[in-house]
């Protein structure tokens, strides 16, 4: 098959194809059509519409047609140009008032330039010299920040052990953190809140961390000897395992237990972190009520050692199988946390009244919401649908074997009412 070139002979098609597409991806695009059509309306003689519609004077276009002229046809040399100087004006200090400042501010470290410039007036008054003023000195301390002759933003005097020296530790990087915006979640999962709680008793530290679910109310807590990120990781790994819905968004505060290891296990995950303002903990309401919760109704009677965390957690299973499975929660309609996420998978069964007549579906007669346990399909390591939880059944040791401890003969809490 013979191949044709179309535009074979025709003299620079490259370089005039280029202009054309930087024309068209130009940022002044608008402004340069607009001086084209008043060259063209300059070049018809109409200069009563030239100066009505455009805006513009005669002698105006005929510079812009001038320059359009001499770079040969080219319609980039219609946009406008830069207003700036070409020569601009650089400051003139004193170099030794220069090294004044710069010593002074490295003795001084975060000094600002009001304390700057009154001891420079003093340095100068000595010596029969003239005074910068305050903006000067800001504008110097910046200009030598930018030349790496004085520490930045990001940068701290630490004192080294040993030999008392100072030097410049770098901080943390900035980091764009994604906030919550007003999202309001929809269903259970949407919005979880983490929070830390530090409990101190009998001169023994523990840290406490907590999660629960906007929508439904679902609470999970454990405790660790240790906050960080290694324990916070951890702590998400045994809340994916024990909740009954999928996390689809986490909201925490700024702490570091958040960050490094637990930052990198929600990268690997679809969960969306949302990071509160700092110094905001009324982003985290939910959360501190819940802490809160924990403190008054658990904490606060609990008898045993916090110092043996293993028998601290097994009695907090406990508390939370109860608080999720069986204690009523106003917010939800007296409801339970475990009884409203069952009713939101099947509302439209609750409509219908014969519904609640038992039928030969099921092995052995049930209520509705034993039967709805039943249909759902059970997840992984969660107790068993075929009867409602309770703290005394099997399922929820089953429930408790998720979150990491076998069914034991611990000390059991009577958790007070709400």
């Amino acid at each position: 098959m013979k191949v044709f070139d179309l535009f074979y002979g025709c003299r620079s098609y490259n370089w005039q194809m280029m202009r054309i597409q930087g024309t068209s991806n130009h940022p002044q695009r608008e402004e340069i059509e607009r001086r084209m059509k008043a060259i063209y309306l300059l070049d018809r003689g109409l200069l009563q519409e030239l100066k009505v519609v455009m805006n513009v004077s005669r002698s105006t276009v005929f510079g812009w047609k001038k320059r359009f002229k001499a770079s040969g046809g080219n319609v980039l040399s219609l946009a406008p140009r830069s207003r700036a100087p070409l020569n601009r004006r650089q400051r003139e200090v004193d170099p030794q008032q220069v090294a004044f400042i710069r010593k002074y501010r490295l003795a001084k470290p975060g000094i600002g330039k009001v304390t700057v410039q009154i001891e420079l007036k003093r340095y100068c008054e000595e010596r029969g010299r003239k005074v910068v003023s305050e903006s000067t000195v800001g504008r110097v301390i910046a200009d030598l920040k930018a030349a790496g002759r004085l520490p930045g933003r990001g940068l701290r005097h630490v004192v080294v052990n040993g030999n008392g020296r100072l030097y410049c530790k770098k901080g943390k990087p900035k980091q764009k953190k994604i906030r919550r915006n007003g999202y309001q979640p929809q269903d259970p999962g949407d919005l979880l809140q983490m929070d830390s709680l530090h409990i101190f008793q009998d001169k023994v530290k523990r840290y406490m961390l907590t999660a629960i679910d906007l929508k439904g109310r679902f609470g999970f807590a454990y405790i660790y000897d240790r906050l960080n990120s290694r324990n916070a990781s951890d702590f998400l790994d045994k809340l994916l395992k024990v909740v009954p819905f999928v996390i689809r968004r986490i909201q925490t505060d700024n702490g570091n237990e958040f960050e490094k290891d637990f930052a990198t296990a929600i990268r690997a995950s679809p969960i969306q972190h949302f990071h509160n303002y700092p110094r905001h903990p009324q982003a985290n309401g939910h959360i501190e009520r819940f802490n809160g919760t924990i403190r008054s109704q658990l904490l606060k009677h609990y008898q045993g050692d916090i110092e043996d965390t293993t028998a601290f957690n097994r009695d907090l299973i406990d508390y939370l199988i109860w608080y999720n499975f069986t204690k009523p929660h106003r917010g939800l309609g007296n409801l339970s946390p475990m009884e409203y996420y069952v009713q939101s998978k099947r509302p439209h069964r609750l409509q219908s009244k014969m519904y609640w007549t038992p039928t030969g579906g099921c092995p052995r007669p049930r209520n509705a919401l034993q039967c709805m346990f039943h249909e759902v399909r059970p997840w992984a390591g969660r107790p068993s649908r075929q009867s409602l939880p309770n703290p005394t059944d099997c399922s929820t040791r089953s429930w408790r074997c998720a979150a990491g401890y076998a069914p034991s003969a611990s000390r059991k809490i009577s958790p007070s009412s709400s």
